[in-house]
């Protein structure tokens, strides 16, 4: 698995991203985290590289990379779940395994730009819970997915997984 952490995020975690940009085969094996601001609180989202599939947590109490990992996974296996998605079988999250590297696509960086500033506006106006936004970003449209949405792209790479496993 790939993760690949903004600057801000991996100095929250104080770790040091390597350069190596190993490119994930596995389209449910590479995701990317940011950290924002919103209300002086500072939230992290966690998005898939190529459905931008995201899920969004309150940064508090998250100190390290297993925290980060921990948190993050367990929430998006909850929108997943909640979105009618089991895949945690398919992306179960191998602390060993991981390649924390810096970000190296700005399409997929612009996404979640977009995405947090729809987030700063969910949280500071409609004051919504974290998961309430999370479904509300997985269900708006992208021009970096073709103006699909992340739920759609998603559902479609897990039944793709599916498939194979049975070919």
């Amino acid at each position: 698995m790939t993760l690949r952490l903004t600057k801000r995020v991996a100095d929250k975690l104080k770790i040091k991203l390597s350069g190596n940009s190993v490119y994930e085969l596995d389209p449910l094996k590479e995701w990317y985290g940011h950290l924002f601001t919103a209300n002086r609180f500072q939230y992290i989202i966690l998005t898939n590289a190529y459905s931008l599939y995201s899920s969004i947590i309150s940064a508090k109490g998250v100190l390290t990379l297993k925290d980060f990992i921990d948190t993050n996974f367990s929430r998006l296996f909850e929108a997943l779940e909640n979105d009618g998605i089991e895949m945690g079988k398919y992306i179960t999250p191998n602390t060993e395994m991981i390649n924390v590297c810096k970000t190296n696509n700005r399409g997929i960086l612009g996404s979640m730009n977009d995405m947090i500033n729809q987030s700063k506006f969910f949280l500071t106006e409609y004051n919504l819970s974290t998961m309430e936004i999370s479904i509300r970003l997985n269900e708006a449209i992208y021009s970096y997915i073709k103006y699909e949405r992340p739920k759609e792209i998603i559902k479609q790479l897990t039944l793709n997984k599916i498939i194979n496993k049975f070919k």
